[in-house]
């Protein structure tokens, strides 16, 4: 399997579009964290009493938290080059001329998951590294509280990546992939949610949307007892999130096996 990983890395190491996403995602997560930080110290330079009261979110332990609802908006980068990379294979018909030169349809979708596995444990570094160094920035006493949101990081990750997976096996089309995948994110989850808790009040059962349960497992800081005051367990949150990941991977799985190349 190491060697397929191997082949997957010389089939993108020269894609152009692979390091202007990654240097965007890496550097739009220290930006939206900068700005964040920063709109907080002049917050807390003109009302220091605010501090007291809440917290530093920026500070250890609530530091992996807040970078990780931060970062949390910007999942839908590395999505799309999840799609667009998956896509390429049917475009290019490279899926077609790996079984034909061997390789089973269960060995290439593997190592696909595989690859956006090992992109989703790399998205959990960054936030980390980024954490730590806002962490030091405010309080440079470091601490370990709170680190269970780096777990519900890469969960959370791993959730949008094999979603957007799903989308890309589905549509093979990256351009309809993609406007799938934001528009349900960022507008038709959203719509359902609204309906659901204000419409039919079933505000518990809104916290279980696709997407919804992982974003609800890193609430705003600060905000959980406002905007998320019914939510379940994480415990709960976390059950769905890895259910939801199987029929992901089920139906991605499913859908490349049995489909003519």
């Amino acid at each position: 399997m190491l060697h397929l990983l191997k082949i997957e890395w010389l089939k993108i190491k020269n894609y152009r579009a692979f390091w202007v996403f990654s240097l965007l995602y890496l550097a739009s997560i220290f930006l939206i964290n900068y700005i964040g930080w920063n709109i907080q110290q002049q917050a807390f330079e003109k009302a220091p009493q605010a501090q007291q009261l809440l917290g530093n979110p920026y500070a250890f332990p609530k530091v992996w938290q807040t970078v990780g609802w931060m970062s949390s908006w910007l999942l839908y980068l590395p999505g799309m080059l999840v799609i667009m990379l998956m896509t390429n294979e049917f475009n290019f018909k490279t899926h077609r001329q790996n079984v034909i030169d061997g390789l089973s349809r269960n060995q290439f979708i593997t190592v696909k998951m595989m690859l956006f596995f090992l992109l989703a444990f790399i998205i959990t570094l960054i936030n980390f590294f980024t954490g730590l160094t806002f962490g030091f920035i405010t309080d440079g006493s470091f601490s370990t509280d709170g680190m269970q949101f780096l777990a519900y990081i890469f969960l959370q990750s791993i959730a949008y990546i094999f979603f957007a997976l799903m989308l890309a096996v589905l549509f093979r089309r990256s351009g309809l992939a993609i406007i799938v995948f934001i528009l349900f994110g960022l507008i038709f989850e959203w719509l359902i949610t609204a309906t659901m808790t204000f419409q039919l009040h079933w505000t518990p059962y809104s916290y279980f949307l696709p997407l919804q349960t992982s974003d609800v497992l890193i609430p705003l800081p600060f905000g959980k007892d406002v905007i998320y005051k019914d939510a379940p367990s994480a415990i709960s949150l976390v059950v769905a999130i890895l259910l939801y990941i199987s029929a992901y991977l089920f139906f991605t799985r499913k859908k490349f096996v049995t489909d003519d190349l």
